[in-house]
C-alpha cells in the first residue's frame, strides 16, 4: 500500500472486524434499525467485539440530526465507533448554511416546508457540538482498508499534510482564503459576484428557468480542486453540459467518478454519491453517469472502491409523498468487513461483487 503522508487529520482504523455505515443524514430511526440488525446495543457495543465506522454526512435533511450526532459523538469518545467528516459536518464547522440544515441554522427558514417536522439543535449545545466534530479526522485507514467521505486523492492528501499541525478549521480557511485571493484576481470575479447578487433567490428555485452561469460554473469548478479538504469531502468536479437542480440549488458543475483512476490495492470505502440498492437509476442528459454497476458492485479500474451511501438522505421525499418505509427505494446500509457483505436497515443483505 502506498504510504499516506503524516497528518493529525489522517488516523488509523481499529483492527478486527468492522461495520462501515453509509450516510445517515439525520435518519435516527433508520440508524437504530440498522444497529439492531448488525447486533449492536444502544451504546454501539457488539458482543463479538466488532466496531462501527461511519463515512460521514451524519446530519441534514432527516428528522433527527441532533440525536444522530449526539449519539455518535458519545460512541466515538467511548471508542465503540470511529467516524470521518463529511461535507455536511464541514458546513456546520465552517458556519456555512446549506440546503437541509435548517435544524441547526436558524436563517434556513426555507427548509421547514421541505424537511420538517424535525428536531432543532439547542443553541446552548452548538459550541460543544462543533468542538467535538472538529476533533474528527478526514481519513481513517489500515493496511487493507481506507475510509474517506468522498474521494481518495493523493495530491489533496499531501497538501493537507504539508500544513502540519494546523487545526482542521484553520486549514480549511487557509485554503479558502488562498483560493479566493487567486479567484478575485481572475477574469471571472466580477461576473461571479454579479450573477450571485442578481440571482440569489433563483439559485434555490427549482422552477426557475435557469440559464448557464459561466462565472459561477468556473468558481465552483476551481474551488472543488483548490481546497483539498473540500476535494476529500465533496469530490472534484467537471463542467456540467447544462444547468441542473440538485440538493437545493442550481448547479453548473457535476461530480465525476474519480475511482476510475484509482489503482492501489487497498480498498476504499466512501459515501456521498447517492447510489441505489436496485442498481443505477436512469441518468438525465444534464448529468454525468457515476454508477453504471449494480447496487452491490464495486467501482473503479481495479474494483477497489465501494460507495456505501444508499440514499438515506432522500427518505424525506417518501415522507412528503406518504410512501411507507417498507416501499421505499432509499436505504441506510453498512458493509461488514472483512466479509464484504451489505446489511440494510430492514434486514435485507447482499454479498458485494467485483
Amino acid at each position: 500500500m502506498n504510504a499516506l503522508p503524516a497528518s493529525h487529520l489522517f488516523r488509523p482504523l481499529p483492527g478486527g472486524a468492522l461495520d462501515i455505515v453509509g450516510d445517515v443524514h439525520g435518519e435516527w430511526g433508520m440508524l437504530e434499525q440498522l444497529l439492531y440488525r448488525l447486533g449492536y446495543d444502544e451504546y454501539g457495543r457488539h458482543p463479538q467485539g466488532r466496531k462501527l465506522v461511519f463515512v460521514g454526512d451524519l446530519c441534514d435533511r432527516g428528522q433527527d440530526s441532533p440525536q444522530v450526532l449526539d449519539w455518535l459523538i458519545e460512541a466515538v469518545r467511548a471508542e465503540h465507533a470511529w467516524a470521518v467528516l463529511g461535507n455536511h459536518e464541514m458546513n456546520l464547522l465552517m458556519d456555512d448554511p446549506k440546503d437541509g440544515s435548517g435544524w441547526y441554522f436558524n436563517e434556513r427558514t426555507q427548509d421547514e416546508a421541505r424537511y420538517a417536522p424535525w428536531r432543532h439543535y439547542p443553541e446552548a449545545g452548538k459550541a460543544a457540538l462543533c468542538e467535538a466534530l472538529a476533533q474528527w479526522p478526514l481519513v481513517l485507514q489500515r493496511e487493507d482498508l481506507r475510509i474517506v467521505h468522498a474521494a481518495w486523492l493523493p495530491e489533496s492528501l499531501q497538501r493537507i499534510a504539508d500544513l502540519g499541525d494546523m487545526p482542521l478549521c484553520e486549514q480549511y480557511r487557509w485554503f479558502e482564503d488562498d483560493f479566493r485571493q487567486q479567484y478575485d484576481r481572475s477574469v471571472w470575479a466580477a461576473r461571479y459576484e454579479e450573477e450571485q447578487s442578481r440571482l440569489a433567490a433563483q439559485l434555490e428555485d427549482e422552477n426557475f428557468a435557469m440559464g448557464f452561469l459561466e462565472a459561477t460554473a468556473h468558481y465552483d469548478l476551481w474551488r472543488s480542486h483548490a481546497n483539498p479538504i473540500r476535494a476529500l469531502t465533496c469530490g472534484v468536479e467537471v463542467m456540467a453540459p447544462a444547468p441542473f437542480y440538485a440538493n437545493g440549488r442550481w448547479r453548473f458543475t457535476a461530480r465525476c467518478p474519480w475511482w476510475q483512476q484509482y489503482e492501489d490495492d487497498a480498498a476504499v470505502l466512501i459515501g456521498h454519491y447517492w447510489r441505489l440498492w436496485d442498481g443505477p437509476a436512469p441518468v438525465a442528459a444534464d448529468r454525468l453517469p457515476l454508477f453504471v454497476e449494480e447496487g452491490a458492485a464495486w467501482q473503479g479500474a481495479k474494483k477497489a472502491v465501494f460507495c456505501v451511501d444508499y440514499s438515506a438522505g432522500a427518505r424525506w421525499r417518501d415522507r412528503q409523498k406518504g410512501v411507507a418505509a417498507a416501499a421505499s427505494g432509499y436505504h441506510l446500509a453498512a458493509m461488514r468487513w472483512p466479509e464484504q457483505v451489505l446489511v440494510r436497515e430492514d434486514g435485507v443483505t447482499a454479498v458485494t461483487v467485483k
